[in-house]
């Protein structure tokens, strides 16, 4: 039983990163079995190592356990509509990996021998530390995005204010233009 209470508790570490304020307002899909198996494939592919402890929780408790499906399965749909924008996507989906890899360890720590612990603690370590060069590398990446936002502003409201006078003639022809063929 106490086995059991482990494995749900780490399930739901594992699956249960931090959701955006979009994803906490947005309801879970429900539970289909194509949605299992797709979230299936895809922690198959990306995290194998989380394989064994939903199969558990599936035997221990098909409640939580569709519950996770049903988030996987919506972190799958998250994913894909990243897929325009590789960097970005590649930067979530190590993210995710790396984070659901840090929580089997902790779940593997938590049922450990003591001398066991250590090499898991090590292993934890060095997951850490890829989790914080990657959430470097995301905000990197959006100082990028933003920075070329901020520049291509900048030049739309350059050339506002260099033709301003041309463009308030343009637009009062335009608004006297819809007037006149609305006349009969």
């Amino acid at each position: 039983m106490t086995r059991i209470v482990l494995i749900v508790f780490a399930c739901s570490l594992l699956v249960g990163t931090s959701p955006t304020p979009s994803q906490a307002a947005d309801p879970l899909p429900r539970f289909t079995e194509e949605r299992e198996a797709a979230a299936l494939f895809f922690v198959r592919k990306h995290c194998s190592d989380l394989v064994p402890l939903l199969e558990e929780l599936k035997r221990g408790n098909r409640t939580a356990y569709e519950n996770k499906i049903r988030e996987l399965f919506q972190i799958t749909e998250l994913l894909a509509e990243l897929q325009d924008d590789p960097k970005r996507y590649d930067l979530e989906l190590r993210t995710w990996k790396a984070e659901n890899k840090a929580l089997v360890l902790v779940a593997k720590w938590t049922t450990a021998r003591e001398d066991d612990r250590p090499a898991l603690e090590e292993q934890l370590s060095g997951l850490v530390r890829e989790l914080l060069e990657l959430e470097a590398q995301s905000l990197e990446y959006r100082v990028e995005l933003l920075s070329a936002e901020i520049a291509a502003t900048k030049e739309e409201l350059t050339k506002l204010r260099d033709n301003f006078e041309r463009m308030v003639k343009d637009r009062v022809e335009l608004f006297l233009d819809k007037s006149r063929r609305k006349k009969p």
